[in-house]
């Protein structure tokens, strides 16, 4: 071949080749490490499955990517490959990706560089997380992909981590066989492009709809108390949620959806000790379905302004912040006004008394785990006094990140356990990371900026 990118690449390709026995030899360590990590996690997987990249793969990509430009030495270019191994996480559902991501990110707690992150388990693995994930693919379609250094013998070689449901798995391998290996279609074919993003969104929903078959199944099998609690929760939400729909309906002649703050406000109101027993519980759905019988003969204006009865006594600045904000949106956007309007109207205290409480419930919701408080006594233990600095500016600017996204949706029940998901992490970081509270005044404004963009992408 006379064009030097055709000699580029007839180089590239021999040096893969002479190093494919020497690479197949590391996929064993990578897929045994990542079996092992997650074998001892809760969450659910089928199948670890590693590749090394083949001579044809590579040979695309070079010209594709032009590669010839971007790194001049041929027989370097494979240890520029962010995936000159694969390694593919296989799971049933879109869910099990995230459970399973979240999870390899707690993991590789230790920090390497700015981007990179290991755990003392596996020094000699290292993944990327400095990412937004699940990446936007040019497709349009987001993907979990990771990209990873495993270290044997000083070498450093390139991997790319996937995550991927059977659905996902099933997706790529359409797309890859009829757009891109198939000379006689372009991916620029506006009907094709459609039709191929009708299946993915037909796939997609197979796959919620899977899962909500499987759901359903094992909460028929799985007859303990947490499922009763559960159900008993989903009765009660029903039932004010038809209530109170009838009385907007009667008041202001329309129905908003509000099923989502429906569920929060149970939670508070009726379920918020999950240690009750069975017939606590019990007496928990007579006294909801005594109230909202009262209820029911109450007239209730839904065009009209809240008031407390006193000023609202804040006990600390997350409170403070985050009261203020809810007392400025109440009476002027109608989805705080009727989220609080129901919440005051079930509860038995006067409304500041309520709102004085709901704000302790949503602090402890969002603030508060088992795992979170293990982490708060570490950094106790370390930083003694100094700890209350460290914890005053995370919980304060929990508080400002959920007023700048100023939507209702940061008390749903599903971000509430998203944002405290976030939280736990972050505590986690610093306990891991930071030992003086000198390197805590050098890092802390990375760390609170993170903290704050981790929780807006995880509001859904």
């Amino acid at each position: 071949m006379s064009i030097k990118e055709f000699e580029y690449l007839d180089i590239a390709i021999k040096e893969l080749n002479y190093k494919s026995d020497f690479l197949e030899e590391c996929c064993i360590p990578l897929e045994e490490a990542f079996s092992d990590i997650l074998n001892n996690s809760s969450c659910e997987f089928n199948n670890i499955s590693c590749r090394v990249k083949s001579s044809k793969s590579l040979r695309e990509k070079i010209l594709r990517n032009r590669y010839y430009k971007k790194f001049p030495d041929a027989n370097q270019l494979i240890y520029n490959l962010s995936d000159l191994i694969g390694i593919r996480i296989e799971c049933k559902f879109g869910d099990d990706e995230k459970s399973i991501y979240r999870f390899i990110k707690k993991y590789f707690n230790k920090k390497y560089n700015e981007d990179y992150f290991f755990n003392e388990n596996y020094t000699n693995l290292l993944l990327k997380l400095s990412g937004k994930q699940p990446q936007k693919q040019k497709n349009g379609f987001t993907i979990y992909r990771l990209d990873g250094k495993y270290i044997y013998n000083d070498i450093i070689i390139p991997f790319e981590l996937q995550i991927k449901s059977l659905v996902n798995m099933f997706w790529g391998e359409i797309e890859h066989q009829i757009i891109y290996k198939n000379s006689h279609y372009i991916i620029e074919d506006q009907f094709l492009k459609d039709l191929m993003n009708s299946i993915k969104n037909s796939l997609t929903m197979i796959d919620k709809q899977l899962l909500t078959v499987l759901n359903h199944v094992e909460s028929k099998k799985n007859k303990d108390s947490s499922s009763r609690k559960k159900h008993l929760e989903e009765v009660v939400s029903k039932l004010i949620y038809d209530l109170f729909s009838r009385k907007m309906k009667d008041s202001i002649n329309m129905i908003i959806d509000f099923k989502d703050s429906c569920e929060t406000i149970v939670r508070y109101t009726f379920f918020a000790d999950d240690n009750k027993s069975d017939s606590e519980s019990t007496e928990i759905l007579i006294n909801a379905l005594n109230r909202l019988n009262e209820i029911s003969d109450e007239d209730i204006d839904f065009d009209s302004n809240l008031s407390f009865e006193r000023k609202p006594v804040y006990n600390n600045s997350f409170s403070k912040t985050l009261g203020k904000y809810f007392e400025s949106v109440m009476n002027t956007e109608f989805s705080w006004n009727l989220f609080f309007r129901i919440l005051f109207t079930l509860e038995p205290l006067n409304n500041v008394g309520d709102f004085e409480k709901f704000l302790s419930f949503l602090k402890s919701n969002y603030l508060e785990s088992k795992y979170i408080n293990k982490q708060k006594e570490i950094l106790i233990d370390v930083f003694n006094d100094d700890f209350n600095i460290i914890d005053e500016a995370i919980q304060l600017q929990v508080a400002k990140t959920l007023i700048s996204i100023d939507k209702i949706d940061i008390v749903y029940d599903y971000n509430i356990a998203e944002i405290n998901d976030v939280i736990e992490y972050t505590y986690k970081y610093v306990s891991d990371n930071i030992t003086m509270i000198d390197e805590w005044n050098d890092n802390y404004k990375s760390i609170l900026h993170n903290l704050d963009s981790e929780i807006a992408s995880s509001i859904r």
